[in-house]
């Protein structure tokens, strides 16, 4: 079995740094705050306020690290925040080398590094298991006509990879 990585966007980086300064600024507010006697509903607040933060930050961090491919003879599983998703490379129809860019989303988690579920593209109406909003990917498309988009750090090798386990008759474009 061979896994992939996805190529993640670092648009996220800043906010994560963004969030890491908030949730420093409001447990100093909340230690000050109780130290020099300030009322303990002003305080709370600080908590809260962290409390959100973090929560925030650890989705940034930790959904796109739960994003990953593994292809194995019989089947691509995809990895992601929710669970996985297995397509028998037998139910494969096509697999192209694409340029993509996603545009609106509709019942799908986008946060900069995650893109998963139902997108409008430039290559149409596809579910996108991606780590970036734009950029190169293969684009896989099923006897059931679903296209599946994947954003893997390797797209050459995993696209050779898919050709070479392509079922008799399926298109290699």
């Amino acid at each position: 079995m061979k896994t992939f990585d996805p190529d993640l966007d670092t648009a996220g980086r800043p906010l994560r740094a963004a969030g890491l300064l908030l949730m420093g600024a409001a447990l100093a507010y909340y230690a000050y705050g109780t130290a020099a006697g300030l009322p303990l509903g002003r305080a709370l607040v600080a908590v809260w306020v962290f409390l959100i933060v973090a929560f925030f930050v650890g989705l940034l961090w930790w959904m796109p690290a739960r994003l990953r491919y593994r292809l194995s003879d019989r089947d691509l599983e995809i990895q992601h925040f929710l669970g996985r998703r297995r397509i028998q490379l037998e139910n494969l129809r096509e697999v192209h080398e694409v340029t993509f860019a996603l545009g609106r989303r509709s019942g799908s988690a986008a946060l900069p590094g995650y893109y998963v579920g139902r997108f409008q593209s430039n290559l149409g109406r596809l579910t996108a298991y991606t780590g970036r909003a734009a950029g190169e990917g293969v684009l896989l498309v099923l006897h059931t006509g679903e296209q599946v988009l994947l954003a893997p750090k390797r797209a050459r090798l995993m696209l050779a990879q898919l050709r070479s386990a392509l079922p008799e008759g399926a298109e290699e474009a």
